[in-house]
């Protein structure tokens, strides 16, 4: 029998919930199946450290094998690796983690053959087969260990320059542990590890890499005279770098960086990207391709375009091409090779401006309705970017309003040259959110 609230563990890029309770092996066998009969294939299917990763991942086997799917069982691994075995070696993935949330949860990020990321109106779909009448396949699949860690740290150090730098790397006893201080030790460097003992509770600072929870990172930055830190959320795809002051960068100021070190061209961001990213591009000559918010669309915008560098602001990053997708293993090498060529990582890191986020209580009937009719109203008065919500773009600061997809809310973000200017240009916007609103809903 299925939980209750099964349903809600179908999100817009993943599928996540609480273990044992929405979230139990029975879902995830069923799981499985349906993810045979939505795309029968050959599936790597690895999993991060969490306690109930070995569960999931058994039961996910079984459904894609009963379903007629088979499966290369890659064990415990970053993401990166599961990643690394959809782009390179031709099969589907699905990855069983909860990435950056508390040890309670877990989910699955999914795959097509040759890494493109399985998402929106698809995971719709696969949602919709979960709760139709599904049925084993005539013939089950076959089933095969692949030790792929090996051959994935090889292929992290083949784009690894070698340098002299000391590095801090804070694995936040998360599946980066199994990987990271090694790789970087092989490839030149003297290497200071925290918090690398895989651990399903992450007991160090927690799953998610927020720059509050990075005081044991910045600290052993400075008392080490390192160069550089990094740490990683529980699956190893998001990166936050240190610099050698001690400070946390944000994902725009460590594009700079790169981009520093590594050379400019064009740069796909998320359209909540900080405008220190857009003044650093385009001064030289090359652009911004804005995209909606989620790393997905990086990824794919940057695989069409060709661009140099893909940013999502909570520390997604795409380098040399789609080597690898978002994979912070990958991106610690690119870093770690841009600061080798600059030497203080400080002297590059642009200013930061102030950012203000507001939530504006918006019911759901309504609040898609709402932005709309503040793009009508914006359109041919200012820069406007309408791919996902509203962005008005002006020559001193930005504001974003979007419609939440999980939430009675429409969010208000701006960033200014001044925290005065950016707390009274959202107050404004969320004023005019609210005036539409209420005549938006009187009507209905």
């Amino acid at each position: 029998m299925l939980p209750e609230g099964v349903a809600n563990i179908f999100r817009t890029y993943d599928l996540r919930g609480v273990y044992r309770r929405e979230l139990t092996p029975e879902v995830a066998a069923r799981v499985g199946l349906a993810l045979s009969s939505f795309a029968r294939g050959i599936y790597a299917v690895g999993m991060d450290v969490r306690a109930s990763s070995p569960y999931l991942h058994h039961a996910l086997v079984s459904g894609l094998l009963a379903g007629g799917s088979s499966v290369v069982d890659i064990g415990v691994v970053p993401i990166g690796a599961a990643i690394y075995a959809s782009l390179h070696k031709g099969y589907a993935a699905a990855y069983v983690t909860a990435s950056h949330l508390p040890p309670e949860w877990n989910g699955f990020k999914l795959f097509k053959r040759g890494g493109d990321p399985i998402f929106g109106e698809e995971i719709a779909r696969l949602r919709d087969i979960f709760f139709s009448k599904l049925e084993v396949a005539e013939k089950p699949g076959k089933y095969c260990r692949l030790e792929i860690l090996g051959e994935y740290a090889d292929f992290l150090l083949s784009r690894a320059g070698g340098g002299k730098l000391r590095v801090v790397v804070d694995c936040g006893n998360g599946a980066a542990s199994l990987v990271a201080p090694r790789l970087l030790r092989e490839a030149g460097y003297e290497v200071y590890a925290i918090n690398a003992d895989p651990d399903p509770g992450f007991p160090a600072r927690g799953s998610d890499p927020l720059p509050e929870r990075l005081v044991d990172l910045r600290a052993e930055v400075v008392r080490r005279g390192a160069h550089f830190g990094a740490a990683f959320d529980g699956d190893g795809d998001r990166v936050v770098f240190v610099d050698e002051r001690g400070r946390v960068l944000t994902a725009e100021q460590a594009a700079v960086v790169m981009l520093e070190g590594m050379g400019y061209g064009d740069v796909v961001a998320n359209v909540d990207c900080s405008m220190v990213l857009r003044e650093a591009v385009e001064t030289r000559g090359y652009r911004v391709r804005w995209v909606p918010v989620g790393r997905t669309f990086v990824v794919r915008e940057l695989v069409r375009s060709g661009a140099t560098l893909g940013v999502e602001s909570s520390g997604h990053f795409v380098v040399w091409g789609n080597a690898n997708m978002d994979d912070g293993l990958l991106t610690l090498i690119y870093f770690a090779e841009a600061a080798s060529r600059l030497g203080r990582v400080s002297d590059f890191v642009p200013p930061q401006y102030p950012v203000v986020r507001l939530k504006v209580e918006v019911p759901d009937e309504v609040k898609f309705a709402v932005v709309e009719r503040l793009r009508e109203e914006l359109a041919g008065r200012y820069e406007v970017i309408t791919i996902d919500g509203v962005k008005v773009v002006t020559e001193d600061r930005w504001v974003l309003v979007r419609a939440s997809n999980t939430e009675p809310v429409v969010r208000v973000t701006c960033e200014a040259r001044s925290q005065e200017e950016a707390a009274r240009t959202a107050q404004e916007y969320a004023a005019r959110v609210r005036e539409i609103a209420l005549e938006l809903g009187s009507r209905g």
